[in-house]
């Protein structure tokens, strides 16, 4: 019986209406129609996908450039690079804002604020005190 199946998907099939017994109705196709048909759906799906990578790219584009807007604000201002791996830089202003609440929590962080004097205190490894100790100086007993 297996050999029988494969006699019957071996032989070619008739290509013309008439040769199979048919009436005529089938419609038949060149090689050249075939290739027609074929590139217009192909190109039909193309398009249809072209937009979404253009969408991809632009949004791609935007936020290269939001990014770039975002450091070349931290470097104008003189504030440190680690921003720009910490907080979201595809969104300009929405970083600007940020960087700004952090300055309102954080003022040392901005390099314009006053710089705070440092207390200098005795080393307790040396047990020692520096030249100058304005804190040891202010209650130092006076004779």
């Amino acid at each position: 019986m297996s050999e029988e199946t494969r006699n019957t998907e071996q032989q070619p099939t008739n290509s013309t209406p008439e040769a199979s017994g048919g009436t005529g109705t089938e419609r038949t196709f060149t090689q050249e129609e075939v290739n027609r048909i074929v590139s217009e759906r192909l190109a039909r799906e193309r398009e249809k996908m072209a937009p979404s990578e253009a969408d991809q790219r632009e949004k791609e584009l935007t936020a290269r450039e939001a990014a770039l807007a975002c450091k070349e604000y931290i470097n104008a201002k003189g504030y440190p690079a680690a921003l720009l791996e910490v907080l979201d830089t595809s969104d300009a202003e929405r970083f600007k804002g940020a960087v700004k609440k952090l300055l309102q929590l954080f003022p040392a962080m901005d390099p314009a604020a006053p710089a705070a004097k440092a207390a200098r205190f005795t080393d307790p490894m040396r047990d020692t005190v520096p030249e100058r100790d304005e804190i040891a100086e202010a209650f130092r007993l006076t004779k």
